[in-house]
């Protein structure tokens, strides 16, 4: 007796299978390239001031940015009528950024951070709003306002329409999380705080409450043109590690150091305990240092 036959099947090329996974594969991975952050409605008191949190880079946290005047005694999350008193846990007095325990840790946000602000980001910005995407452009660094040095580098965003709320959440056209919206500048421009510094202060208030800021134990000259060494403290970790006056900084880490301000601006990103790879300027002589920076103990 004949065996009984078998429906025919169709011959798949191991090519063809690769060839279907990756087509199946592309949308999914658009859809996560494109994925917008959910930012969360806030109420900021005493003053009663609205703002925007977002979840932080590890999902533990919320982050936010408070800029009343008065020291922030809770936060409201509001969420379609109801009100949700939320767990401080710090607040960074130069940044301006305060954290929250997440009420909501099974928020979708898993890499929807970027590592940093840079011009190869800055295309296609938009601002997550509680009502919608707003459109916005970025137009330079701010590094001081007038006369004053600010403690680091700020974005200038220009914005289509109506400046958001602090605290609100700008991404590029990856949907990376680029900057948190600070304050109005004037007319339609606003100053943002670049995603480097969220991740350089988050760890620093969860375990400390404040930013614990490096501490080489050099002085620069604020009236000149370029970031020059003016004095260098004894038993500093700049004396250890062969810095001397008259030095210029050139670059300090991954930023590059021409004037006084950038300095300023580098310098925010030294972390204690962690060697930081310096280039200064000696004599028409480029030379490479690395500089440990420590906690300045008070009074020392």
């Amino acid at each position: 007796m004949a065996p009984p036959s078998r429906p025919d099947r169709p011959v798949i090329s191991p090519f063809m299978w690769i060839s279907r996974c990756i087509a199946m594969t592309i949308p999914l991975l658009c859809e996560v390239a494109v994925a917008e952050p959910e930012p969360l409605k806030l109420e900021m008191l005493p003053l009663v001031s609205a703002a925007s949190a977002i979840t932080s880079p590890d999902q533990k946290y919320l982050v936010s940015v408070h800029v009343g005047a008065s020291q922030l005694t809770k936060a409201i999350w509001i969420d379609e009528g109801n009100r949700t008193e939320l767990d401080f846990v710090g607040e960074d007095k130069v940044t301006r950024l305060c954290f929250f325990k997440n009420p909501r840790p099974d928020m979708f946000q898993a890499k929807m951070w970027a590592e940093d602000f840079d011009r190869d980001s800055s295309d296609g910005l938009r601002a997550i709003t509680f009502s919608g995407p707003v459109d916005c452009r970025f137009e330079k660094w701010i590094m001081q306002v007038g006369e004053k040095v600010l403690p680091l580098g700020l974005v200038s965003l220009a914005f289509q329409k109506e400046i958001p709320c602090a605290g609100t959440p700008v991404v590029d056209s990856k949907g990376k999380i680029v900057a948190l919206v600070l304050q109005a500048a004037s007319g339609n421009t606003a100053y943002a705080i670049p995603v480097q510094a969220i991740h350089r202060v988050q760890k620093d208030v969860i375990e400390h409450q404040k930013l614990v800021r490096g501490w080489l134990g050099i002085t620069m000259s604020t009236g000149s043109q370029v970031p020059r060494i003016t004095r260098v403290l004894p038993g500093s970790p700049a004396e250890k590690a062969g810095i001397l006056e008259d030095d210029v900084l050139l670059r300090a880490g991954a930023y590059q150091t021409e004037r006084y301000p950038d300095a300023v601006n580098a310098l925010f990103y030294t972390m204690p305990g962690k060697p930081t790879s310096l280039e200064i300027l000696r004599h028409n002589e480029r030379l490479p240092i690395s500089v440990t920076p420590i906690v300045k103990t008070p009074g020392k």
